[in-house]
């Protein structure tokens, strides 16, 4: 088990999130010269074109990409350390290129993406960063040349295409997109986040000590998940009766009819909203005319 849940965490979520659409996806990347350095998540992508199930984040996964993710405001230290890891991957690929006489395209050429919780107003300027049209606020990118971006995730705006991204944020930015993604659609992806965010909350839990953070974090989690439990536990009780009231209705239609059209079809969500009493003598006594008068 990782001492560092988070990290831990972030590195999986991230990894499952890009397999899909990856030609090669690694974690804990361990850079192959010079002084040992690891890259928290290298991808290379199948297509240059974003990815629309990932919103924003399928947006940044066009090209080749290290991506840091980092669960406090980044240091100039990790800033550096950080640049070096880019320079040193896109030298590597530069080799390659070279020993495979062919040059490296521009689609080629590495992004390094830096993933914050913050990042103060001095961080920001003092690496001359700025927006970009098209990406949401919170995004800041270094010169064009450099091929370097800044995701500050308490600074992106709360939509649907952020949400794969602010489930790597903390305390309440964390909690609420949990809570926007307990309301997808079921979906390959949404049961993958679940899962790892879950795992996520059982390696807290077995830390000899937590922080007063993760324990208000997880009291907040555990409550949203039992109220979405709650509420699907409801909502498939009364899909489950509509189901089986569909299946009587249609019973006693073949029975009296025979096989169902398109005509007879129509008036089963109208007999649906009878009492079963009043359905069951509508269908054994009136006539067919008169059952389709009912739509």
């Amino acid at each position: 088990m990782s001492k560092k849940p988070h990290d831990e965490f972030s590195k999986l979520y991230l990894k499952g999130m890009l397999s899909p659409f990856g030609k090669e996806v690694e974690i804990s990347f361990e850079l192959p010269t010079g002084e040992p350095q690891q890259v928290d998540v290298w991808f290379i992508p199948k297509s240059h074109q974003p990815i629309a199930e990932l919103g924003l984040l399928g947006k940044m996964a066009t090209t080749p990409a290290l991506l840091e993710v980092f669960r406090n405001p980044i240091s100039e230290d990790d800033l550096f350390a950080c640049f070096e890891k880019l320079c040193r991957v896109r030298g590597e690929l530069k080799r390659t290129a070279r020993r495979e006489k062919r040059k490296l395209r521009v689609s080629d050429k590495p992004h390094l993406w830096l993933v914050v919780p913050t990042a103060s107003k001095e961080t920001i300027e003092g690496c001359y960063t700025k927006p970009y049209p098209g990406w949401s606020e919170g995004f800041f990118f270094f010169g064009k040349t450099l091929r370097i971006g800044f995701v500050v995730v308490h600074q992106l705006l709360v939509i649907p295409e952020t949400l794969f991204l602010r489930m790597l944020g903390r305390d309440t930015v964390q909690t609420q997109a949990f809570a926007e993604l307990l309301q997808l659609p079921k979906q390959p992806l949404k049961t993958f986040a679940l899962e790892k965010f879950t795992k996520l909350q059982l390696m807290i839990k077995k830390q000899r000590t937590i922080s007063k953070d993760d324990r208000e974090i997880m009291l907040n989690i555990d409550a949203i998940y039992e109220e979405w439990r709650n509420t699907t536990k409801k909502e498939g009780r009364e899909e489950g009766r509509e189901e089986a009231d569909r299946a009587s209705i249609t019973g006693m239609l073949v029975a009296k009819f025979g096989p169902i059209d398109s005509e007879l079809e129509a008036v089963i969500p109208q007999l649906l909203t009878l009492d079963p009493t009043e359905r069951a003598r509508s269908v054994m006594n009136l006539s067919r005319e008169a059952l389709l008068k009912l739509v």
